[in-house]
């Protein structure tokens, strides 16, 4: 579409289907200098960073924009205008919080307080990922382009983070106040990959599930391989791990991305656990970090090295919770024939001392414990660097520590994933592999966006489970 659109339209919205450029154009629009930066937000900090990396690398200059999350860009209007943004509730209860901080800021914004600020400050505003705002988000971009000429970006059949909240419908709301400019249509992803006939064929797929019919996972054998599910759970898991080994086999250089269900986070754990060619992509909230660091902070002696023990056992391969937790009793009673191993001794010495130290060293050792594999790698390196952290900082709880480590990844952004990864479509949305295999394209929660979702990940193929040939 011509970028002209995008420099000049008053409001407008941008329908950008995935694989087909849209980040390319938001760089392109971002080149031409205004007097003033053009404000761009987005949702999350991991895109925010993904967004100023595909900047850096086009080399943009620094002026011509301002990068940064909705809430994050709120809640500094909130702090800076606190008199006329009065909060009742607290950033300790964010469920209460961010919904009440987006209605008081769209109320500030709305009534034009702030206007001569904002038109002296931005030229433009872009939004982008804007099928993942909810209503709350959606009203307050609305206040703002009644102040800024506006232009969202997003794709209704990507519309999957809508979990948090009442979404506008992309037609009756969205383009209502966001007239549509154009639709791209270039699957460049594709293109790039030397793959042009399966871009045509997601995009194909994408307008067939946007209708309510099912895809032929037949209708594409040079790219689309589909594998039936027998209903079986160990000859199912077996073919899964068939099928990968293939795949890395012939292409041993490649990328790869397994999609696992959304709503069962300890499956994609145990495919991980079994196959030392997989890591796992973790949630950004690592909310099993921030759990495992306020338990060590909370308990002393043998119910901390049972916690270490407890939560280790779920990130590394070959560590037995409930054997090792008895063989600590029996060494600690002075009852093993046997004695202790490097590894007990650490989490023996976690039960005299409680130290941060000694539960560095317990999990260093339970590291490198016979037959260990580290199989949720940034999980794991959370928590060793939380224990670093709050070791150099004693002052801090190794809660707090867990947050700070949370934030800092949250930055990184997509650094954070592998090159041959498991994990659901909310959290590989927006990346791509060279291949994707899907675990079982009709599984709970598998909606026809989620499915459109997880088949355009793969740039040159994709392997689809299912129970049926037809899906959607």
């Amino acid at each position: 579409m011509n970028i002209n659109q995008i420099l000049t339209s008053e409001r407008g919205s941008v329908v950008a289907p995935a694989g087909c450029g849209k980040t390319q154009l938001i760089v392109a629009a971002l080149n031409n200098p205004h007097s003033k930066p053009i404000l761009v937000l987005t949702h999350t900090t991991a895109g925010v960073a993904a967004l100023k990396k595909r900047l850096r690398k086009f080399k943009i200059a620094n002026q011509n924009f301002v990068v940064t999350t909705i809430d994050g860009w709120a809640l500094r209007v909130a702090h800076n205008f606190a008199a006329s943004c009065p909060m009742h509730s607290s950033a300790e209860s964010p469920k209460l919080f961010y919904p009440e901080m987006r209605r008081v800021v769209n109320t500030f914004i709305a009534s034009g307080a702030l206007s001569k600020i904002l038109k002296a400050s931005y030229s433009r505003l872009y939004v982008d990922e804007y099928q993942d705002c909810n209503m709350d988000q959606h009203q307050l971009i609305v206040s703002l382009s009644n102040q800024l000429p506006t232009v969202v970006f997003g794709d209704p059949m990507q519309c999957i983070f809508d979990f948090s909240g009442a979404m506008p419908d992309w037609v009756s709301e969205v383009e209502q106040q966001f007239p549509l400019l154009g639709t791209l249509t270039t699957p460049w992803r594709w293109n790039n990959a030397n793959s042009p006939i399966l871009g045509e064929w997601i995009l194909q797929a994408r307008e067939i599930l946007m209708s309510g019919e099912k895809v032929d996972l037949s209708s594409c054998p040079q790219h689309i391989f589909w594998h039936p599910l027998s209903g079986d759970y160990q000859t199912d898991r077996s073919s899964n791990y068939k099928v990968e080994r293939s795949i890395l086999e012939l292409y041993p250089n490649d990328s790869l991305l397994v999609i696992g269900a959304s709503m069962d986070e300890q499956s994609r754990h145990s495919y991980a656990q079994g196959n030392p060619r997989i890591d796992v992509v973790e949630q950004v909230q690592l909310s099993g970090i921030i759990t495992a660091a306020q338990e060590f902070d909370e308990k002393k002696g043998k119910s901390l090295a049972d916690s270490i023990v407890d939560n280790v056992s779920k990130m590394i391969t070959n560590v037995d919770a409930a054997v090792t937790k008895r063989r600590i009793d029996t060494i600690l009673n002075g009852r093993n024939e046997k004695p202790a191993t490097e590894c007990e001794q650490a989490l023996c010495d976690v039960v005299n001392s409680n130290s941060r130290s000694s539960i560095l060293s317990a999990l260093l050792q339970l590291e490198k414990n016979d037959g260990a594999r580290v199989y949720r790698k940034a999980a794991f390196k959370a928590l060793k660097d939380t224990i670093s952290m709050s070791i150099g900082s004693p002052q801090k709880s190794m809660f707090e520590s867990a947050s700070i480590i949370r934030e800092r990844l949250r930055q990184v952004g997509d650094n954070r994933i592998p090159k041959r990864a498991i994990g659901s479509t909310l959290l590989l949305k927006g990346l791509e592999a060279d291949h994707c295999l899907i675990l079982n394209a009709q599984g709970r929660g598998m909606n026809a966006r989620h499915l459109y979702v997880a088949l355009s990940r793969g740039a040159k193929s994709v392997s689809v489970f299912s129970t049926h040939q037809y899906i959607g």
